[in-house]
């Protein structure tokens, strides 16, 4: 017998975007973080209906806030509509942000025999629900708990069992792996596995994580801050004969948040230094999801250069507007976060009476990197011996390898120099 679902969790309907306070916001961006959850929300329910699934499970903190507003309201209650009328049934359970007690009849007046189950408020909670195909032929054994207030103390599993007959999932709202105090339904991964279900729908936790085959995490449709970067989305799961066959994550975000790190010790001057942060956001972006429309990138700059005192504040304004630019309006990036030091000339350097001169002196004399470089030789000598390097390659290797130390070793004791507020106007 065969059967589909999705996992969805943690859409927070009403949540507003945050941390955007150093990126350029223009009309553009400002429209698409009004929008972008609801989209994305909209978007899971035509696919949905566009796969034909059998049943859909929302696995808490479907709203973001006890105080629902209106078109919140609306938005859940027209894709839920929208299911209903496709027959596909919904199984939402309730997390810490929105409680059963939040729930209102006069809104979601879903009686006992509707396709769509706010599990707890037109079922009962601790529920183990039978789930139906549209033949009527038993497919699953859903065991679901909703959140009645905003705290929930005590450990799930407790109230779970398994069937012996059939397909057995887990739909809860809970923290994994945390102390008893949590009060967000504490239970640990091992007890989860005890139970042998053959599928654990977990909301909570915003980040996508697998936990393990069938325990899962499906994370926030759509990231709203600095902290929640990467792809968001849902699980589409497809079973027969009671066996998992596909289980895929189906991006959903409109926007998306993505930190990326560029060492700019190689630049030779500014344009290079955009030229390293475009090549670093280009690997970020080059795995596309055709659900993203807009890149919130956070760069964060490392290394020494020459012409340390040109990276400021109004080199960034133009660099941000110019990767707008190259990135046809794809790409925004945040006033970036720096660790940089100037680069320093060996002889000043030779010259220095603190720390950076001793440690450069010491580290760059003859004597000790023949020595250093002896241990590197014997460390790797087998590797070396696979190289079948000529004399004379074998001395060019030699010579780049103690250059290359001498590079490093001034990069070091620049930024040490640097640390230390001599000739550093940052």
């Amino acid at each position: 017998m065969e059967f589909s679902f999705l996992h969805i969790s943690d859409i927070h309907l009403d949540r507003p975007f945050s941390n955007l306070n150093n990126f350029s916001i223009d009309d553009k961006l400002s429209k698409l973080c009004k929008n972008a959850t609801e989209r994305a929300f909209n978007n899971i329910i035509d696919f949905a209906v566009l796969k034909n699934v059998d049943f859909v499970l929302i696995a808490g903190d479907t709203f973001d806030s006890c105080e629902q507003d209106f078109s919140s309201k609306l938005i859940l209650k027209r894709g839920l509509e929208k299911l209903n009328n496709a027959q596909i049934k919904v199984y939402l359970i309730c997390g810490n942000h929105d409680p059963l007690s939040s729930y209102g009849r006069t809104t979601f007046n879903y009686d006992e025999n509707s396709l769509i189950k706010i599990i707890g408020y037109n079922t009962n909670n601790f529920i183990e629900l039978p789930v139906e195909n549209r033949k009527g032929e038993k497919i699953v054994l859903l065991h679901a708990i909703s959140f009645r207030e905003e705290k929930f103390n005590e450990n799930p599993v407790k109230y779970l069992k398994r069937a012996e007959n059939g397909f057995n999932i887990g739909l809860l709202h809970c923290d994994l792996n945390s102390d008893n105090l949590s009060p967000y339904a504490p239970c640990l991964l091992s007890e989860l596995k005890d139970l042998n279900y053959d599928y654990f729908a977990l909301g909570h936790i915003h980040i996508p994580s697998e936990l393990s085959e069938n325990i899962q995490y499906s994370g926030t449709i759509q990231g709203r801050n600095t902290k929640e970067t990467g792809s968001h989305g849902i699980r589409y799961i497809k079973v027969n004969d009671n066996k998992i066959t596909k289980n895929t994550f189906i991006p959903t975000d409109i926007i998306r948040f993505e930190d990326i790190t560029a060492d700019i010790t190689s630049a030779g001057d500014t344009i290079e230094v955009l030229n390293i942060i475009e090549e670093k956001i280009s690997e970020k972006i080059s795995i596309n999801s055709e659900s993203v429309e807009v890149y919130l990138i956070r760069p964060y700059i490392t290394g020494c250069c020459s012409f340390f005192n040109e990276i400021n504040e109004a080199f960034f304004n133009t660099l941000a507007e110019k990767i707008k630019s190259d990135f046809s309006q794809k790409v925004y990036i945040s006033q970036m976060e720096w660790n940089i030091s100037p680069k320093i000339e060996n002889e000043i350097l030779m010259q220095d009476n603190g720390i950076s001169g001793e440690i450069y002196r010491t580290a760059i004399s003859e004597d000790i990197l023949q020595k250093s470089f002896i241990t590197v030789e014997e460390a790797f000598k087998n590797l070396l011996t696979c190289c079948n390097f000529t004399n004379e390659e074998y001395n060019e290797f030699k010579i780049k390898v103690i250059n290359n130390a001498k590079e490093e070793c001034k990069n070091l004791c620049s930024m040490i120099y640097g640390s230390n507020g001599t000739d550093n106007e940052q």
